[in-house]
């Protein structure tokens, strides 16, 4: 594949200007059948889990996704503040990374989970409550029977105010519920946690307060350490529609795809193309155009040009997808997107040789200092002009995914 490099009408604002890709060869196999390898944070054994269901922007359409908790331990002893200990089962477990996966999917910062974990096991102890004054609730898959008021689940929710029975009894939606926000399925009444003006800035029990109203207000805050052992520890999996989420991040096409040029310096004969490439280059070599391309991870739409869609994380770097024909996104500028949520389709927006996508990362102005201490291009050779360009396989790593792993991807 070869790509002329780009005019100056076609460089981008965010980033510096751009070389395009070459396809250094022509390929007469198809790969099939290739397995996306899904990597846990800790090695236990694996189990499918639930069934999820996340609204879509605007319309409330929904979307299926499954939840596998690669990384749900055996049993897990977490620690108060007072020193006192607890020992939480593998079911237990197993609603913490239905939790997370859900914050993730949202794109809800660990601050945020860790909110949402420390509730669950003063409310719960993250077991699922059926109440035995909502006798329908007795119908519904439980760990164990409570009486308080009306109150379900792990985050003892109210049928009188936070849905219904069959709702609530659903893992995934009372995470879903608890936080809240424009796609929540509550409409902000209750409030969940991102409904909640300035949660970020409060502490952390009064987050969990503010959402709960809970008559013992103060009874969160011995949970925050036992809270940030879970999240350490609970890795989950998110499939949704044919993208592939990996705790906070999802690959960008479906299962099966290639490499076409990868990441630093090439020999190419193409008059006017540049010798130093700062992208990856993926499709589904011999596809056509058309092939779903996914975020891979959460952010906001910055820029929406001809040949750019360029997305800034809330850690403060860019990730671009390139060659997509505006026409066919799905998003534009001032959107905010989640990771593994579709944004468009792998196009040949010129100069490009054939419809693919290219992947590109600007670490300049991140605060997240695994990314900010990636190695930039101009280190290793390239121009100056490409100062902020990191190695995007080096920078899949940080969020768990090998995007081309030797036993089932194609390189150049």
């Amino acid at each position: 594949m070869t790509d002329l490099l780009e005019r100056p009408a076609e460089t981008s604002p965010l980033t510096d200007p751009v070389d395009e890709e070459t396809r250094t060869g022509r390929w007469k196999w198809v790969v099939a059948g290739i397995a996306v390898i899904l990597v846990p944070i800790m090695v236990f054994a694996a189990y499918t889990m639930f069934l999820m269901s996340m609204l879509g922007s605007g319309g409330g359409t929904a979307s299926s996704c499954t939840v596998s908790a690669g990384g749900v331990a055996t049993e897990l002893t977490v620690t108060t503040s007072g020193g006192s200990t607890r020992t939480l089962t593998a079911t237990e477990l197993g609603h913490a990374a239905t939790i997370l996966a859900v914050a993730r999917s949202l794109g809800v910062s660990e601050r945020g989970q860790q909110i949402a974990m420390m509730t669950a096991l003063q409310e719960s102890g993250l077991k699922m409550y059926a109440n035995s004054s909502v006798p329908a609730s007795l119908d519904y898959p439980h760990d164990a029977v409570g009486s308080d008021h009306d109150s379900v689940n792990f985050f003892q929710q109210r049928v009188s105010g936070w849905g219904s029975v069959k709702d609530l009894m659903d893992p995934t939606y009372a995470a879903r519920a608890f936080f809240g926000g424009p796609d929540g399925p509550n409409e902000g009444s209750p409030r969940g946690l991102l409904d909640i003006p300035g949660w970020e800035s409060m502490s952390l029990g009064e987050a969990a307060q503010t959402v709960q109203v809970s008559a013992f207000p103060d009874a969160y805050d011995k949970w925050e350490g036992a809270a940030q052992q879970i999240i350490s520890s609970v890795g989950g999996s998110v499939s949704c529609d044919s993208s592939v989420l990996v705790g906070q991040a999802a690959y960008p096409l479906s299962p099966g795809f290639n490499m076409t040029s990868g990441y630093g310096p090439r020999d190419i004969d193409v008059p006017n193309a540049s010798t130093w490439h700062v992208a990856i280059d993926l499709q589904h070599w011999p596809n056509p155009c058309g092939d779903p391309v996914y975020a891979i991870l959460p952010g906001t739409v910055v820029l929406s040009s001809d040949l750019w869609l360029s997305v800034k994380h809330p850690d403060g770097f860019i990730v671009s997808y390139l060659h997509m024909y505006k026409s066919q996104r799905l998003v534009d500028v001032g959107d905010q997107i989640t990771a593994g949520q579709q944004i468009g389709v792998t196009g040949n927006v010129p100069p490009s040789g054939g419809c693919h996508l290219d992947l590109r990362i600007n670490k300049n102005g991140t605060t997240n200092p695994a990314v900010a201490g990636l190695q930039e291009a101009p280190a290793l050779g390239a121009p100056a002009q490409y100062a902020g360009y990191v190695n995007p396989e080096e920078f899949l790593r940080l969020y768990g995914i090998e995007i081309c792993p030797p036993d089932s991807c194609r390189r150049p």
